[in-house]
C-alpha cells in the first residue's frame, strides 16, 4: 500500500513544541524521514509535503530570526527529501498574524494525488476542521486517511471522517532527536 504523508507545518511545529515542552530540544534537530517511515508502518512510503506560510523579512530582530529559522527549516526538509509548500501570512489590524492559503493548498494536493492514484493511504498531521472536506472527497476515490494529531488539540470533526487515529505522544516524538540536542531557538 502507498502511504503519502501531509503536514500542516504549523499545526504540527505547534503542536510538537507543547508536548516536547522542553525549550532545549530544536525541532531543526528532528529526523523527519525516520518519522515518516514511522507514520506509514509497514506500508510504502512515497512522499511527503510539509505546508507553512511563508515569513518575509520584517527588518526588526524577531522578524529576522523568524525568516532565518524558516529558511533552515525548509533547508532540513529538503535534505530529507520533503518539498515545502508556501502559503502566505497576513497581519490583521489587531496586528495578529494569519496564514492563509495553507489549508487549501493540503486539500487540493490531497484530492489531486488521489486522483492520480499516487498513493493509497494519506496520512494528514493537521487539527484544522477546514479539511474534512478535503478527507471526504478522498475517501471517494478510495483511499485510506488516517489522521495524526496531538492530545491537546484533537479535531474531532478530523477524527469522525477519517478512517483511523493517532495521536502522537512525547515518547513518539523523542524517538527521533539525536541523543543530544542544542536549543537553536525554534
Amino acid at each position: 500500500m502507498k502511504c503519502s504523508i501531509f503536514i500542516d507545518g504549523n499545526n504540527f511545529y505547534k503542536g510538537a513544541k507543547k508536548l516536547i515542552n522542553d525549550n532545549t530540544i530544536s525541532l531543526l534537530h528532528f529526523d523527519y524521514t525516520k518519522f515518516c517511515h514511522f507514520l506509514c508502518r509497514s506500508n510504502n512510503y512515497v512522499r511527503a509535503r510539509y505546508y507553512i506560510g511563508a515569513l518575509s523579512r520584517g527588518g526588526d530582530v524577531k522578524s529576522e530570526e523568524m525568516y532565518a529559522n524558516q529558511q533552515r527549516l525548509i533547508g532540513l526538509l529538503q535534505t530529507h527529501n520533503i518539498p515545502t509548500v508556501l502559503g502566505t501570512i497576513i497581519k490583521h489590524p489587531d496586528g495578529s498574524f494569519h496564514e492563509k492559503g495553507v489549508d487549501v493548498r493540503i486539500g487540493i494536493e490531497m484530492i489531486k494525488f488521489a486522483r492520480l492514484d499516487e498513493y493509497d493511504q494519506a496520512i494528514l498531521i493537521s487539527s484544522d476542521t477546514d479539511l474534512v472536506p478535503a478527507v471526504e472527497e478522498v475517501k471517494t476515490f478510495g483511499k485510506e486517511v488516517l489522521y495524526v494529531g496531538f492530545p491537546s488539540n484533537q479535531s474531532f470533526g478530523l477524527t469522525k471522517t477519517s478512517d483511523s487515529l493517532l495521536l502522537l505522544r512525547k515518547d513518539d516524538l523523542m524517538n527521533f532527536f539525536p541523543p543530544t540536542t542544542q536549543k537553536l531557538g525554534i
